[in-house]
């Protein structure tokens, strides 16, 4: 790991004149994996939606690899490197699995053809469930293979940062284990991965930073043994 990925400073976040998120700051070094953990309703859902540009900031700096971004649009976030893989999937349902992955590898910054060939390839490697299924219709999947499409959705587009919101919620323990293993794969590549998750042996096992909100706020930062070592909840 090498200097920050992402900083955010004094983020103040919420719907409406409703404020959820408050005076956040974190740093998310490059090539670490980064666990935001907290009950429901900490913020952390909102966290991220202000980061990408989803959620309205009222104040605070956010910077990608030095360069400030909160002034951008969420297009412009994305096309910077900044993605998310949102809970409750993020796939385009009508159309083929084949056809969600080529939309995805065609709008990845900045890679060639063969990248792209690589890329493609690999994610059918990774989730061999979708390599069968490619002329299916994307909504007639499994919830969990719908999970493992947004993820490659997600992975195709080439990320300079991972942002993934709660990628285990309602599937079943072998499914997990599949999203995780693949989560394991991109962090030994190299990625820089922020992760909201409920799964906590999954997101510790993987984190070299821990994040615990608390009524929209950073109550305590470490290492994941800090973390459990300190008796502190974070659920």
């Amino acid at each position: 790991m090498s200097g920050a990925a992402l900083e955010v400073e004094g983020l103040n976040a919420g719907y409406g004149k409703v404020t959820v998120v408050h005076d956040l700051s974190l740093t998310v070094p490059e090539g670490a994996v980064v666990a935001l953990l907290g009950p429901n309703g900490a913020g952390k859902t909102s966290t991220l939606g202000a980061i990408t540009g989803t959620v309205r900031a009222s104040s605070g700096a956010i910077r990608l690899f030095g360069e400030r971004i909160d002034g951008l649009s969420s297009y412009y976030r994305a096309r910077r490197g900044l993605t998310l893989v949102p809970e409750g999937r993020g796939i385009f349902p009508g159309l083929s699995v084949g056809e969600n992955l080529e939309l995805a590898v065609e709008s990845a910054r900045g890679v060639d053809p063969a990248w792209r060939r690589t890329q493609m390839a690999r994610v059918q490697d990774m989730f061999p469930a979708l390599g069968g299924r490619l002329k299916q219709r994307a909504g007639t999947l499994s919830g969990g293979e719908q999970q493992m499409l947004a993820m490659s959705h997600a992975f195709l587009a080439n990320p300079r940062v991972l942002m993934m919101d709660e990628i285990s919620a309602g599937l079943a323990p072998l499914i997990v284990q599949k999203l995780y293993d693949a989560v394991a794969e991109l962090k030994s590549d190299g990625t820089t991965i922020v992760l909201v998750e409920q799964y906590l042996s999954y997101a510790l096992r993987l984190a070299d930073i821990c994040y615990v909100m608390a009524r929209g706020s950073v109550g305590f930062v470490g290492e994941p043994a800090e973390l459990q070592g300190a008796g502190v909840s974070y659920l």
